[in-house]
């Protein structure tokens, strides 16, 4: 096997294999390693049992118009990976103050859905409704240069702007911000959370891709094999090597690869703080780095039932008390937890060759704290509890429940460098100070050094974001490379 390349990519998450059969299929000879058995990182497709299943939940969204459209369409996948988009999509549930539930189904990409239906669910009534609209107009209007100057805007701070009823305050700081980008709405960025917004009304949501998301990862790896460059899967990252002041290659437990650029996949403090070493960089870009807020985490459980139960691909419930501020997080990761909260819950078992008949695979999902060490009992049980609320004998159903969390998701995707860190949902939060014009850089001070995935190079939600981020980067590091190397 050979030891140069034009580039090493290390990870092949969504944002890592993006970028790596983007930058074969444009002629560079590259190399991508990764840790697992197979690529996708968190967002792998399992088989097990009969199922085939990712490890964590998927929202999908946008549903329409998504990065991963435009990147099929550019390495000629249309036959290998097919984009599911159901109808509905799911429902949503919400409690209002008096504990009265209210039931939405949600249509699928594309459909139309009147918004006075919306209003309606929300018990919002005309006097109401100037402030409303103004609230909706002004998020659906905004200039880039407006976009901007919410950079530094947290979406409590927005929010308060406008006087609009309790439960659309909530729908909109839960619904819109926590389940999506997993932060509280004072400390989520604004501008980010139009950005989300404004992607979920025009695409919609609930994006799935026949066989699994794996398909999509895997199409991906033989990209990279068919035009000249190397997948090693099973091959773990030791330490990016550093010569005057530039990239030289890789180490890893397979032996050194070299190459005059490397794109990490790892994480930014991960990669900066471990890979590389903090003494490559200055001490002010160290401290940057490490002062970096990762999203929180996800916990949950998989379910395999002997029976269908789930009729729509996901559930969605909220509360007008559900509303989180990171204070309520903090009581929360002490032990006191919140009477409600966002839970996910969600199947994909009714999709073509994902479930042996007659069974099917639910998931409920939590936020919850990002650090591996986390204990997340207290999340699973609340979840399990919103779950049995809907469907009430679901347990007598259930033949074997796998818990997931922060552990898991570390293991898959990050190291903990970090105290605390490592098993967050995304990569880093979308917080104010670390959105929009204060988006961490995807290109390292070291030459040839690049980052790629939710942590650098795009912006969105979760997995669309992070094959954005491989678009982006994969042509940064074509230009680099035609005019450096």
């Amino acid at each position: 096997m050979k030891n140069n390349y034009d580039v090493i990519v290390i990870g092949a998450g969504p944002g890592g294999i993006t970028c790596g059969a983007l930058l074969a299929k444009w002629g560079l000879e590259t190399l991508v390693i990764d840790r697992n058995s197979q690529p996708g990182g968190k967002m792998m497709t399992v088989s097990r049992e009969g199922f085939r299943y990712e490890l964590f939940p998927i929202l999908g969204m946008p549903a329409l118009g998504s990065h991963f459209h435009t990147v099929i369409e550019k390495l000629d996948l249309e036959k290998e990976v097919e984009l599911i988009l159901p109808d509905p999509v799911g429902q949503l549930h919400y409690r209002n103050s008096s504990g009265e539930r209210r039931i939405l189904l949600l249509a699928g990409a594309g459909q139309y859905m009147d918004p006075q239906e919306v209003f309606n669910f929300l018990g919002i009534t005309n006097p109401d409704m100037p402030e409303v609209l103004r609230i909706f107009t002004d998020m659906l209007s905004m200039s880039p240069s407006d976009l901007e100057a919410l950079d530094d805007v947290s979406v409590q701070q927005f929010l308060a702007r406008y006087q609009i009823p309790r439960s659309l305050y909530a729908f909109l700081a839960v619904l819109q911000t926590e389940g999506p980008m997993e932060c509280p709405e004072d400390v989520a960025c604004a501008s980010e959370f139009i950005r989300l917004f404004r992607e979920m009304q025009q695409g919609g949501g609930g994006r799935y891709i026949r066989g699994g998301y794996g398909r999509m990862f895997e199409a991906e790896a033989k990209v990279v094999d068919d035009n000249g460059g190397k997948v090693l899967l099973r091959t773990r990252a030791e330490k990016i090597n550093i010569k005057n002041g530039k990239v030289s290659g890789v180490v890893t437990d397979k032996g050194t690869f070299h190459a005059p650029v490397v794109v990490s996949n790892a994480g930014i403090q991960p990669t900066v703080l471990n890979l590389v070493g903090e003494k490559n960089f200055d001490k002010s870009y160290v401290s940057y780095v490490r002062d970096l807020v990762p999203s929180w985490g996800v916990a949950g459980v998989r379910y395999i039932l002997n029976k269908p139960i789930l009729e729509y691909p996901m559930y969605i419930i909220i509360s007008e008390n559900a509303v989180s501020t990171t204070e309520s997080w903090r009581r929360a990761e002490a032990g006191v937890m919140p009477e409600e909260a966002y839970v996910y819950i969600g199947t994909n078992s009714m999709y073509p060759g994902m479930a042996p008949t007659g069974k099917q695979l639910v998931y409920t999902g939590i936020t919850c704290p990002a650090d591996p060490k986390a204990k997340v009992k207290p999340y699973l049980d609340m979840a399990e509890a919103a779950m049995t609320d809907i469907w009430p004998d679901i347990l007598n159903h259930v033949e074997s429940k796998t818990d997931y969390g922060p552990a898991e998701a570390c293991r898959l995707g990050r190291d903990s460098v970090v105290p605390g860190q490592g098993g967050e949902c995304f990569g880093l939060a979308q917080i104010v100070g670390q959105c929009g014009k204060h988006k961490p850089s995807p290109k390292a001070p070291i030459n040839g050094l690049f980052y790629v995935g939710f942590d650098a190079g795009g912006n969105g939600m979760g997995t669309n974001q992070a094959v954005g981020s491989g678009l982006n980067v994969a042509s940064l590091v074509y230009d680099y490379h035609q005019e450096k190397i």
